[in-house]
């Protein structure tokens, strides 16, 4: 269940500049998202979520899909604070795209309350 760019900035998830490519490599992968190599090979076996295809020499080639999927785990365990089984809980229920509506719509509710001020003030 992949999110889109715009569902994990939503979230708050702090996105980097990602080329329009295919495919990238762990390096670039980890430039990209400042998480160090060892640490998405390790990822990688924690959380279905992230599954590079692996070519000769048993390189790794990771998705634009994966590396949002890097993104989101790096929110929940860096950001969220989350242990490895909580984010891996909450990853399988869904619940970041939840999260996403909630502040969807908290946001939307500051924006209709400060518009609401402002024509109270003008009507004072």
């Amino acid at each position: 269940m992949s999110l889109t760019a715009r569902q994990l900035s939503d979230a708050g998830v702090e996105l980097p500049e990602i080329p329009d490519r295919l495919f990238f490599s762990i390096r670039e992968v980890s430039d990209m998202c400042a998480v160090e190599p060892h640490v998405l090979r390790y990822w990688e076996t924690e959380f279905d979520h992230i599954k590079p295809v692996k070519k000769g020499g048993n390189r790794r080639f990771y998705r634009q899909s994966d590396v949002y999927a890097v993104l989101q785990i790096k929110h929940l365990l860096y950001d969220q604070s989350f242990t490895i089984r909580g984010a891996k809980k909450r990853l399988m229920s869904g619940e970041l795209k939840h999260e996403v509506v909630q502040q969807h719509r908290q946001s939307s509710l500051r924006d209709i309350r400060k518009e609401l001020e402002f024509v109270r003030d003008l009507l004072s």
